[in-house]
């Protein structure tokens, strides 16, 4: 039995109501999902998304018609969640006029690192969410264009340019990086 036909098999059993199958079925998507959602909403908010899509799956996993489609279906939910997620925090910090108070609590919250990191997925952060998504889905969890597109439920056309924005950005960092 391959990976995929193992990992359909899973599916039909959650959905049948097997609870073993849905733990075996997290613990094998844990670390590509852990990889994608770190590098959208950061390291400390990842594990609360992630909790938020095994909910949201073992929830819904009974209406997903086709489990063949379900790693895109759960790379959709994780996006979306994230996104929510990343709105919040816009929201927060752009709400947050105290200084004092800030200070008061920012011993729980990483600061922005002042210099570029190093490696070139340090890089992808410093892009925005729509780009860094389609980038990451389609090097960091090599998914076709289209497959990307439909997890992210965009055009491929926009998922292209998105990913055509996002290798030109990362290479103007690159240049930039270089320069200092």
């Amino acid at each position: 039995m391959t990976n995929d036909e193992d990992e359909n098999l899973l599916v039909l059993l959650v959905q049948s109501g097997d609870i073993a199958a849905f733990e075996r079925l997290l613990l094998r998507l844990y670390q590509p999902l852990r990889n994608y959602v770190s590098k959208l909403v950061g390291v400390s908010t990842a594990e609360d998304v992630l909790q938020e899509v095994a909910l949201r799956i073992f929830q819904n996993i009974k209406s997903l018609r086709e489990p063949r489609a379900f790693r895109p279906w759960v790379f959709r939910i994780a996006t979306r969640i994230a996104f929510v997620h990343l709105k919040r925090d816009k929201r927060w910090r752009a709400s947050e006029t105290d200084p004092q108070a800030f200070a008061a609590i920012s011993g729980n919250i990483p600061n922005e690192p002042e210099e570029v990191a190093t490696g070139l997925l340090g890089m992808v952060d410093r892009l925005s969410p729509a780009s860094r998504a389609v980038l990451l889905l389609h090097y960091q969890q090599n998914l076709s264009l289209d497959e990307t597109a439909a997890i992210l439920d965009i055009p491929v056309g926009t998922a292209k340019s998105r990913l055509s924005y996002g290798v030109a950005k990362l290479r103007d960092f690159m240049k930039e990086k270089e320069t200092k």
